[in-house]
């Protein structure tokens, strides 16, 4: 099995300065931060064949090493499609002609030439240039990006590529071009959304689902207790054997728990425990240590079964919904809790 190096670019620094020496002229600096990490190449994981990124990185190491590579790909873009200038506020209303001499036009055409690298160079990892692909449908949604301006991009992108390697385009290399373009466009394309509506890579929580939950909890936490208790009454009619796992009360009747001094204060532990976790959500790593610490105490001897989780977490959403939280909340509740499950207890 042969490895090969990812650099993956995580940071670009572009900015133009005036030159004194020249008046009128510009010049672009970019700087980037790389880390190495080792993937195989030699594997059919990730969105294309071996063969098609192979063939991707190996051309585009050849193309990016001219620097003339990255403007005239953002610069035939444009010219091709002159609505999209506005979209760039920094060069929104320079005129054409000078596109090539600009300096923030410039900038703007290395900080792409950088994302395609990290894209390129992920290519074999799937978890990798999913987060690429999810980051770039999100930063370009609030600027009003479509599908098929990523199409019209890639187009162009493929033009300048076979002008500059002339023949080392062959057949075989348009076609793997074409196979990325396709696979990315439908990335972005599934991934074009709003930032509150992207998922943490680690905690696969969207601030959207954060808000819902949190929103809809605060309005009705101070009834956390009673709302538990109903919970672990109903739990322990439908799967008896549940309560034995609490040994303080286990053989106390169903009907005298609420009175049961050991059971209020299991109530009022397990209430406190998903008040915690749920004020925790927006710190990622409060909230990745509570359910760890969940998933570490609920470990053998006590060895409690996945079941047990999905029947709190359904429980829990029918009490919530008896409580009036909205239809939009209770989506984001049951993506959320999916999640918390997954974390205590994962699947086999």
């Amino acid at each position: 099995m042969q490895l090969f190096n990812l650099v993956l670019v995580f940071g670009v620094v572009a900015y133009a300065s005036a030159c004194s020496q020249t008046p009128g002229t510009t010049t672009t600096t970019v700087t980037t931060t790389v880390t190495t990490v080792t993937a195989d190449d030699e594997g059919e994981a990730g969105l294309l064949s071996a063969n098609d990124r192979r063939i991707i990185r190996k051309t585009w190491d050849q193309a990016k090493k001219d620097g003339d590579v990255p403007p005239q790909i953002l610069f035939r873009f444009i010219k091709a499609h002159p609505e999209y200038q506005k979209m760039f506020k920094s060069f929104a209303d320079v005129p054409q002609a000078e596109l090539l001499s600009n300096g923030n036009f410039l900038a703007q055409a290395y900080t792409i030439l950088a994302g395609l690298n990290v894209v390129i160079q992920s290519l074999s990892s799937q978890e990798l240039v999913a987060n690429q692909i999810n980051a770039l449908g999100g930063a370009h949604q609030p600027r009003g990006a479509t599908p098929i301006m990523f199409e019209q991009f890639g187009e162009v992108a493929e033009e300048v590529l076979a002008e500059e390697l002339g023949s080392a385009f062959n057949a075989e290399a348009r076609q793997a071009w074409k196979n990325g373009m396709r696979a990315l466009v439908t990335g972005i394309t599934r991934n074009l959304k709003k930032a509150e509506d992207l998922a943490d890579p680690q905690t696969k929580l969207t601030p959207h689902q954060i808000r819902d939950v949190q929103t809809s909890w605060e309005n009705i936490r101070a009834d956390r207790n009673s709302m538990v208790s109903a919970i672990f009454i109903k739990l322990f009619k439908e799967t008896p054997r549940t309560q034995k796992h609490f040994v303080k009360f286990a053989s106390v009747a169903i009907d005298a728990l609420p009175e049961n001094a050991e059971y209020n204060k299991q109530v009022a532990l397990v209430a406190d425990r998903l008040d915690t976790i749920i004020s925790a959500m927006n710190d990622k790593l409060q909230l990745l240590g509570n359910i760890n610490y969940m998933r570490y105490t609920h470990q053998p001897p006590r060895a409690i079964a996945r079941e047990r989780f999905e029947d709190f977490a359904r429980l829990l959403l029918d009490v919530l919904s008896s409580k009036g939280v909205s239809a939009d909340d209770m989506d984001s509740w049951r993506g959320v809790l999916t999640i918390f499950v997954d974390g205590v207890s994962p699947r086999q």
